[in-house]
């Protein structure tokens, strides 16, 4: 099951399902186009995208790629814990629309994963398995420059309808236009230092969700939810609420719980 879109600050509230889907677009694209700010935290930037995707687009889950100093692309964002470990699995076998669509900077389809695919046949029963029947991949990427991809998985065969693969197109280079332009921020912080950090960002939220998922017994989805909601509502940037909580100075209680948010260690 996809996790359950988190309402967001200012614009992005315009996704509930009340406003038209023409509304919901304009708030998205506004959302990603507001970064140049100096607390901008990529980490959270790029669970948005997943969110502005589940909200938007007809798909079961999505993901998001990026590569950084040209290196091997690595996972950032994913709207659930089960298309995680299905783009996990993809990057370590090295096959997949995902890393073909980043490696020849265009979009790629798997349409119907019921049939095993010659071409990414290790990925194509991964993803069936996990539910998927389908996947679209397209680029981020800005002019001549490929920062990573935006993996798409549907629950149902086929291609991605036209409006939707234009939409998503829209989207990806939204993302790539918002993290290239935070780099006129400071001269001194580039696009590569951005990247390693939302990279590194991810280590540090994988384990305090890992630290929640096991405290309280629950799975990775609500632990994640809980703890981004708990920055929001906090005005917390995700990773340092994250740092905290796997240095044990702040403690969610579990969901169960009636009492405060969170409290000090």
């Amino acid at each position: 099951m996809p996790v359950p879109p988190t309402p967001g600050p200012g614009p992005a509230n315009s996704s509930a399902p009340g406003f038209s889907r023409e509304r919901r677009v304009s708030a998205a694209l506004i959302d990603l186009a507001d970064t140049l700010v100096a607390d901008f935290d990529p980490a959270d930037f790029l669970y948005r995208v997943t969110e502005h995707c589940m909200n938007l687009l007809e798909i079961g889950d999505a993901g998001v790629m990026l590569a950084a100093d040209d290196g091997p692309l690595r996972l950032v964002a994913a709207s659930s814990e089960r298309v995680r470990l299905v783009e996990l699995f993809e990057l370590d076998a090295s096959e997949g629309p995902c890393c073909t669509a980043f490696r020849q900077a265009t979009a790629i389809d798997h349409t119907n994963l019921d049939i095993p695919s010659p071409r990414w046949p290790r990925f194509s029963a991964c993803a069936h398995h996990a539910g998927y029947t389908s996947v679209h991949a397209t680029p981020v990427r800005l002019r001549d420059q490929t920062l990573g991809v935006l993996n798409l998985f549907r629950r149902v065969p086929g291609t991605l309808p036209e409006a939707d693969r234009h939409l998503a197109r829209a989207l990806a280079d939204a993302t790539a236009i918002s993290l290239l332009q935070q780099t006129t921020l400071d001269q001194h912080r580039t696009l590569q230092a951005q990247l390693h950090q939302a990279l590194e960002s991810r280590n540090i939220i994988e384990q305090a969700k890992g630290f929640l998922t096991a405290r309280h017994h629950t799975d990775p989805d609500v632990a994640f939810n809980r703890l981004r909601a708990h920055a929001r509502h906090h005005h917390l940037r995700l990773t340092e609420l994250s740092r905290d909580i796997v240095d044990g100075t702040t403690i969610l209680p579990p969901p169960t719980s009636k009492g405060p948010v969170a409290e000090g260690a």
